[in-house]
């Protein structure tokens, strides 16, 4: 069976994104009526720029590389947001974390340099180290979430959890891991796609006795 590409991958990957943006509008309902602009600039469209731009690598479009660029001001939009959401002590869940998480501001910058180098190059071996240094920076809070999503799920299998807790209990943890794994698997794939090489070196290459 043939790896996965870098295109599904982010086919994936933008699937997930979907789905993350749409558990965000349903999961802070009530503080997006209290406070609109914080929750729509600090999850939501950020999360729906990270989609179109995972939807533009699957299409193979030059445009992707333009919208990595959008990407990245929306990643400084979100920091932002996390600052404000930490002045205002108003916490809830996004992939990099709350204004005073280490690893969040790591996946941060590490995201950032990633953009910034597919915005360049996206074959370029520079950009394919970037990911998989990404994808390494990932890892953690991806085993972190498996991990409590296999508990919460056990849990509520045990201790006869009651239906109301079913979203919190087992929706939620579901959402949170099929975005990390989507985020890694396209990390993983960027770092496995190989670089295209010259016309003119794979005619010499054939040429060469």
């Amino acid at each position: 069976m043939s790896p996965i590409t870098r295109e599904q991958a982010a086919l994936l990957a933008a699937i997930a994104m979907v789905l993350l943006t749409g558990h965000s509008l349903f999961d802070n309902f009530v503080l997006l009526r209290e406070s609109p602009a914080l929750v729509a600039w600090g999850s939501v469209v950020p999360s729906f720029v990270w989609a179109i731009f995972f939807f533009a690598v699957y299409r193979n479009t030059s445009a992707a590389k333009t919208i990595a660029w959008i990407a990245l001001v929306a990643l400084f939009i979100e920091a932002a947001a996390a600052y404000l959401r930490y002045q205002q002590s108003v916490s809830y869940w996004t992939p990099f974390g709350n204004a005073l998480s280490l690893q969040g501001w790591l996946l941060r910058l590490s995201w950032a340099a990633f953009l910034i180098a597919f915005a360049l190059a996206p074959d370029h071996k520079r950009t394919r180290k970037i990911a998989l240094v990404v994808a390494i920076v990932c890892a953690p809070s991806a085993l972190s979430t498996t991990f409590d999503s296999w508990n919460s799920w056990i849990g509520l299998i045990i201790d006869g959890a009651p239906k109301e807790a079913f979203w919190r209990v087992v929706i939620t943890p579901a959402v949170r891991t099929i975005y990390w794994l989507s985020q890694i698997l396209f990390l993983w794939s960027t770092w496995g796609n190989p670089e295209p090489r010259d016309p003119a070196d794979v005619i010499s290459t054939r040429l060469t006795p």
